[in-house]
């Protein structure tokens, strides 16, 4: 499986930065133009939950130097009041498309009130925002190829449901969830999806993140149809990585391994993750393990 950077955390807070002196966790990541963009969750304060979105860009996806016009998103709109959190990316045609967690407001009887926000981009570092695509929910990724004249986005932080769209622009959500919790297991409190799809031949890895009942975050992996993505042909039963280092085990939240980015780099597979809700992680596996390793089970 994934193997971690020994070198690890690869992004972490700068207490010069009022917008990022607290926490830099939680990051997309897609390559443009020879090397690798990192879109990171950053935070002032570990107890101002406000949040807003940072570049850092890499020639070999070991080493990142940040933006120096950072924040690249910031809350400007009345749905992120309270923050733009959690993004991951996609690229269709020549536009890039980036989902992220708009949070409002918290009510103590009715909960987050938060939705789902798109922006889009031609360079990484300008971005225009089109407000809210889907309400009540968190955790968008837009697959980035039409299944059957439709785009698919797989939503949710409980359970994961599917939304459908022919425009990018109107989104219309499945009543049944396409992935559950699982009693008693590794993820039985919560699944939500995690960085962009590898394809594999005539299949697709689909890697998810998850949290126990003492909630413990560790990714997993589900094995899809390339054809039909909303078919699971196979679902793991451990994580793939867990918290284990000083980073992953203790910060805003502990006992966090959180993955929304990964990318195909010079052979390797490059997985970023955030680590107990506060630094950057990174973990590599190369294309051969990662034939052997995630569909081995499919073929035994």
């Amino acid at each position: 499986m994934f193997s971690k950077y020994k070198k690890n955390p690869i992004v972490t807070p700068n207490c010069k930065l009022s917008y990022e002196k607290g926490c830099t966790y939680n990051p997309c990541a897609i390559v443009h133009n020879k090397k690798i963009f990192l879109i990171y969750r950053a935070e002032g304060q570990e107890d101002d939950s406000v949040s807003s979105l940072c570049l850092a860009i890499s020639d070999d996806g070991y080493n990142f130097k940040k933006y120096r016009n950072n924040p690249i998103i910031q809350p400007t709109l009345p749905e992120e009041k309270k923050g733009c959190e959690d993004p991951r990316i996609s690229k269709i045609g020549d536009t890039f498309y980036l989902t992220y967690t708009a949070y409002e407001s918290y009510n103590q009887k009715k909960g987050n009130k938060i939705s789902i926000s798109l922006a889009t981009s031609k360079d990484l570092i300008h971005w225009k925002k089109h407000g809210s695509i889907l309400k009540n929910t968190k955790a968008g990724y837009i697959y980035p190829k039409k299944i059957n004249g439709e785009y698919l986005m797989f939503v949710g932080d409980s359970n994961i449901k599917i939304a459908r769209s022919k425009n990018l622009k109107n989104w219309k959500l499945d009543e049944n969830s396409f992935l559950e919790t699982r009693k008693t297991n590794f993820d039985s409190k919560l699944v939500e999806v995690g960085p962009p799809f590898i394809e594999l031949g005539d299949k697709i890895i689909m890697i998810y993140n998850s949290a126990n009942d003492n909630l413990e975050y560790a990714p997993s992996y589900l094995v899809l149809d390339k054809q039909n993505p909303t078919k699971i042909l196979y679902r793991h039963n451990k994580p793939i990585l867990i918290p284990e280092k000083q980073f992953e085990l203790f910060g805003k939240v502990n006992n966090v391994i959180f993955t929304e980015g990964l990318v195909k780099f010079n052979n390797n597979f490059f997985l970023y993750y955030g680590g107990a809700d506060k630094y950057v992680g990174m973990a590599t596996i190369t294309e051969t393990e990662i034939e052997q390793d995630f569909l081995s089970t499919l073929n035994s």
